[in-house]
């Protein structure tokens, strides 16, 4: 039978890998340069999980090794746990081309692609192999330039310059002094990098253009250079406008309701088919959509917008898959600030029963209805609360009356929009 020693050896006849699902087994097994059928002590075992460690994709590795079944060699198992968070990463103001610099990398970290750990080692490690290609010094920052994303940027340890002045070239349809302003309003003083300037120019020019059928706008080139204003630190950044042909909209499609509900939606959005595609008037439709289903309860609605282009014959057909969500009831009415003559009153005629789909603008409609009608003397602040259970979907509300003194007038009028109105 095997036994353990640290001077007779015995060769590795099988290797396995446990925890692993991002990265391929065989490229961890290739990694630790453990070979099967080559005599292993416990000191090659060490020698493999340090090196796995070491490429920052794991948080642990263990590992175990043991006699096989057949008692002529080593059966080993390495226990691995991955690091879960990864970013993408990319470069800037680096005079090597991206691809150059990607293909370098997957060479050299054959478990990591085109994400990998913020890990100080990692950064390290990336920073001093593009150095060692791009010949110029590299840091790499976790970064958020992108808003809601943390991302990974290598580039030289200089500081950015900030955005002095934005300019355009190229545009036609657009005047220069509304493109200047709208992405003025949002660039300038920022520091300058392209992947934040064309995230800018995504939310605030590209909706100009989309408004005016331009759905192929392109921003083909930023040009930037320092501020000729001797008493301006900054830079100026021109952008390059390739306008497009104009696009009519074509068909517009409901998905992901019944049939029924698809008719009801076309007429609720009212957008035309042959007009110039407006998607200021297309986005004003679709919110007319997703505000009636509100309407009946479903307090969570959405949609997705796909786009079927035919550059052809420059039209864009629509596909809007709707996403109800799950139906909200009403649940509990309590009333605050009334005597107990006004408070029967008033709750009767609150429309809405409880487990009936809830309506989100009929608390409101219905204050401003009692308001309207002066119902109560000196009636003071009022207010409708809700308080929505998620778990549950059920809506509480909860109206709060101020500075009434009674009522004037025996009738009480109901809110207006209630029950499936």
């Amino acid at each position: 039978m095997l036994v353990f020693s640290q001077s007779v050896v015995f060769p590795l006849e099988t290797l396995r890998v446990q925890g692993n699902s991002r990265i391929p087994t065989e490229k961890i097994i290739d990694l630790a340069g453990l070979k099967i059928g080559s005599p292993v002590l416990k000191a090659d075992f060490d020698e493999a999980r340090a090196r796995l460690l070491a490429t920052g994709a794991f948080e642990s590795v263990g590992y175990e090794f043991k006699p096989s079944a057949s008692n002529t060699g080593y059966d080993g198992v390495f226990e691995i746990v991955e690091v879960n968070q990864l970013f993408a990463y990319r470069f800037e103001d680096l005079p090597v081309a991206e691809e150059t610099l990607r293909a370098a990398l997957r060479k050299q970290e054959p478990l990591l692609g085109d994400k990998i750990p913020g890990r100080p080692e990692v950064l390290d490690r990336y920073s001093k192999a593009i150095e060692a290609i791009a010949k110029v010094p590299v840091v790499g920052k976790l970064t958020t330039d992108v808003p809601g994303q943390l991302s990974i940027v290598f580039r030289p340890p200089n500081p950015r310059s900030n955005v002095a002045e934005v300019r355009f070239t190229g545009n036609q349809v657009l005047p220069s002094p509304l493109l200047i302003n709208t992405l003025s309003g949002v660039a300038i003083g920022i520091a300058y990098n392209e992947v934040t300037m064309r995230i800018l120019l995504d939310s605030s020019i590209r909706p100009l253009y989309d408004a005016r059928g331009r759905i192929r706008v392109s921003f083909p080139a930023l040009t930037v250079e320092k501020s000729p204003k001797p008493d301006v630190d900054g830079v100026v950044v021109t952008v390059a406008v390739n306008e497009g042909p104009a696009y009519s909209l074509g068909n517009i499609s409901f998905a992901g309701i019944s049939p029924g509900d698809a008719k009801e939606a076309q007429r609720a959005a009212n957008i035309q088919a042959n007009d110039i595609a407006n998607f200021d008037d297309i986005n004003a439709g679709l919110d007319r959509v997703y505000k009636r289903y509100k309407s009946k309860g479903y307090l969570r609605a959405a949609g997705k917008v796909e786009r079927e282009i035919d550059d052809e014959k420059h039209t864009v057909d629509l596909v809007v898959t709707i996403d109800p969500g799950a139906l909200y009831s009403m649940g509990k009415l309590e009333i605050t600030g009334l005597d107990i003559t006004s408070e029967p009153a008033i709750r009767k005629t609150w429309a809405i029963k409880s487990g009936e789909p809830f309506q989100p603008e009929y608390p409101d409609s219905f204050l401003s209805d009692i308001r309207a009608q002066e119902v109560f003397d000196n009636l003071g602040k009022t207010e409708a609360e809700t308080k929505i259970d998620e778990k549950t979907k059920i809506v509480d509300v909860t109206l709060h009356f101020g500075g009434s003194t009674g009522t004037k007038r025996e009738r009480i009028p109901g809110g207006r929009g209630g029950r499936g109105q």
